[in-house]
């Protein structure tokens, strides 16, 4: 019975250590450059993200997690290829706040936030990538 019992409790272990998203992750995707209308996706698992030019490829990678006595610090990154260009984003979400998963006083945290423009040499018209995570 303690065989079985050590590997359950290893099996939740990993796969709580694996998958756990403390914070919530969004892509932002602006189709006609930074500033103008935005369509939000949220990022729920390392896939592949597709648009509908179908030129350009993202992904997720690198996801990892670290969970200290009052520290917990979160990243992940997207990868994009457009033809022979790869462009390469990472975003690091931390929280030092003891109680903050409580958040009785209804505090504001703000968003960790990094991105790209898909086709630099359209310059301002370019479509624009947005990684976010927020508490």
């Amino acid at each position: 019975m303690s065989k079985w019992s050590l590997l359950l409790m290893l099996f939740f272990g990993v796969a709580t250590e694996s998958f756990a998203d403390y914070f919530k992750w969004e892509i932002l995707y602006t189709d006609k450059g930074y500033g103008t209308e935005t369509l939000t996706v949220p990022v729920t698992s390392m896939r592949k993200i597709k648009f509908a030019d179908k030129k350009n490829e993202c992904r997720m990678e690198s996801f990892w997690m670290r969970i200290e006595a009052d520290l917990l610090l979160e990243g992940k990154t997207l990868v994009c290829v457009n033809g022979d260009e790869k462009r390469v984003v990472s975003v690091v979400c931390r929280d030092n706040h003891r109680n903050r998963k409580y958040n009785m006083l209804k505090e504001l945290y703000p968003i960790a936030k990094n991105g790209f423009r898909l086709n630099p040499k359209m310059g301002a018209d370019s479509p624009y990538l947005e990684l976010r995570c927020y508490f």
